[in-house]
């Protein structure tokens, strides 16, 4: 992860026309693959810096956020959640920058900071708790659109699919997210 982060400041130090992006989105977060069997959608948001590089249209990102998604049935005695925060760093490509609709893709890696919390009510035997924190890999490809609405400020609204790796299941949720884009 470090050699790519130099790799990716070094690419910065020869663009030609930089323009730096930061972008802060509110989000639906849509669990998927295993975890939709336990959690229902939940809400987050994220905060993600973007810089062109080497060719026109391609971008380095930076992510960060905080997904939160609650137990899926309401059992009595039960309580469930699933906590996320995602740092990763990745390429994307924006076509046909300048357009007042602007497409585009991505994709990120890196680290997943996750906690899952879970308590049992037992009644007069207590109510045990358990917390699980992990630190663990994942990916994030997107696909999204800018609008844009004035000089240095786009809507931005994207999809945005994690998957983290864990030790006995991955966990995968969508995020569904729109907010706004500042340029620098």
């Amino acid at each position: 992860m470090l050699k790519l982060f130099v790799s990716l400041l070094i690419l910065i130090s020869f663009s030609a026309s930089p323009q730096l992006g930061i972008r802060l989105q509110g989000s639906a977060a849509i669990p998927a693959g295993q975890l939709e069997n336990h959690v229902d959608a939940g809400l987050g948001g994220n905060i993600s810096f973007n810089y062109p590089i080497l060719i026109p249209g391609l971008e380095v990102s930076l992510t960060t956020g905080y997904y939160y998604c609650g137990l899926k049935d309401n059992l009595p005695g039960y309580e469930f959640n699933f906590k996320s925060i995602p740092l990763t760093m990745g390429l994307r490509y924006v076509f046909g920058e300048g357009n007042e609709i602007t497409p585009y893709i991505g994709v990120e890696g890196g680290a997943f900071f996750t906690e899952y919390f879970l308590e049992v009510d037992y009644g007069l035997n207590g109510k045990p708790v358990e917390i699980t924190k992990e630190v663990t890999p994942g990916i994030s490809p997107e696909a999204g659109f800018r609008i844009y609405i004035a000089p240095g400020l786009d809507v931005d609204v994207n999809a945005r699919y994690n998957r983290i790796r864990t030790k006995y299941v991955s966990r995968a949720y969508i995020a569904l997210q729109s907010g706004f884009r500042l340029k620098f």
